[in-house]
């Protein structure tokens, strides 16, 4: 029997160095990267060392690789686990490296910015370092546009009423002569010719006591201008006089709040401004057409006709007798311009009724009691101090 040498085969030693530097690098070593107590040491160091380790080693034992041909199976078994784990420690080192390469890098500040920020940090970086920064005009994003308004709903648009015609120097010349030739001041021409039109000298010539239309002008006045110019043709029963009056009369009382008077009233005060026949001039004045009668319709009327006609030819007509006799309808007095108002508002006031649904009142009955009048008298026992104070929390929301 043949004694082997003592070198060992080249093919049986590379082997065993490769079993013996994984031993070495395996994890939970010192001299493992992976491990956390392991000192910082320049990369391979230890790998070269532990190679060289394990190369001495595998010669050392050469005699007892050959001699344990027949665990072969053990063996391979041994160096495909070695081979993964240097695999493994390679990765490692790869990692490690690529690491350390990007902390030697320098951080790009701003480097993921984009837009109007990117644009300002570039701004701020050339003005630091000395060059003149670049602009770079972006186009300006439209803004939204805004929703039509919604349509306003159709109103009734009334024309505006018709001004009143300028008045001429040669009208305003003609009434100052007028006034002038009745004792009146001259300043009032501007006002006459206003109130009365283009003919407002020629009216005044004729009617002095038009010179009541002016705002201002009291009877008095109005008298003794009148006088100045007809001289002994007036007189107090002066039918022009009586109309003039009872406008000036209503006029007054408009202007107090009072668009209408009762005829009595209008008598009353022409018989003070010593009119001789007060009755005669009020209905001088309706003639004349210078003021309005107006006089509430009786409802009850149509009511009563109709209850007539239904009792002829029985013998309850005859027995009932003479109808009651109801209070007289007051007669009203009023100028033209206030009555037209009026009737203009009240018509407006019934087109707004008849557009407004009245909606259901809903609540207690307290409530309904205190949305009806002005002062409510709650009484009761504890429920009545709970439901004040109920409706006052909810009046607040």
């Amino acid at each position: 029997m043949t004694e082997p040498s003592g070198e060992t085969p080249p093919e049986a030693a590379a082997p065993a160095a490769d079993a013996e530097g994984a031993t070495s690098a395996s994890p939970g070593t010192p001299d493992s990267p992976d491990s956390p107590d392991s000192p910082d040491t320049p990369d391979g160091a230890v790998d070269e060392g532990t190679a060289g380790e394990g190369a001495d080693e595998a010669a050392d034992g050469g005699e007892t690789a050959g001699a344990a041909d027949g665990d072969g199976d053990g063996k391979k078994t041994e160096l495909s686990e070695a081979q993964a784990e240097l695999a493994a420690q390679r990765e490692l080192r790869a990692r490690i490296e690529q690491r350390k390469a990007e902390r030697a890098t320098p951080v790009d500040a701003g480097g993921k910015l984009s837009g109007t920020a990117a644009d300002l940090l570039a701004a701020v970086r050339a003005v630091e370092s000395g060059a003149k920064p670049v602009t770079t005009l972006r186009p300006e994003v439209p803004a939204p546009a805004r929703p039509a308004p919604a349509a306003a709903p159709e109103t009734t648009v009334r024309p505006p009423a018709p001004a009143a015609p300028a008045v001429t120097e040669e009208t305003t010349s003609a009434v100052r002569q007028v006034l002038a030739r009745g004792g009146a001041p001259e300043a009032l021409a501007g006002q006459v010719a206003a109130v009365l039109g283009e003919g407002a000298a020629r009216a005044l010539d004729d009617d002095p006591w038009q010179l009541l239309a002016v705002p201002g002008v009291r009877p008095e006045q109005a008298d003794g201008f009148a006088r100045a110019l007809l001289g002994a043709a007036c007189g107090p029963g002066d039918e022009r006089r009586a109309v003039a009056l009872t406008a000036w009369l209503l006029e007054q009382a408009a202007l107090k709040g009072h668009t209408a008077l009762e005829i009595g009233t209008v008598r009353d005060g022409l018989a003070r401004l010593s009119v001789p026949e007060p009755g005669k001039a009020v209905e001088s004045a309706i003639s004349e057409a210078a003021v309005l009668v107006f006089q509430e319709e009786d409802e009850d009327e149509g009511d009563a006709d109709e209850d007539a006609e239904g009792a002829e030819g029985t013998e309850t007509a005859d027995a009932a007798g003479a109808p009651e006799e109801r209070p007289e309808r007051p007669v009203l007095l009023g100028l033209e311009r206030y009555a037209l108002a009026e009737e203009s508002l009240a018509d407006g006031l019934a087109r707004l009724i008849r557009t407004v649904e009245a909606a259901d009142w809903e609540g207690s009955e307290l409530a309904r009691a205190a949305g009806g009048h002005g002062l409510v008298l709650h009484t009761g026992g504890e429920a009545a101090r709970g439901e004040p104070a109920a409706l006052a929390g909810a009046a607040r929301e």
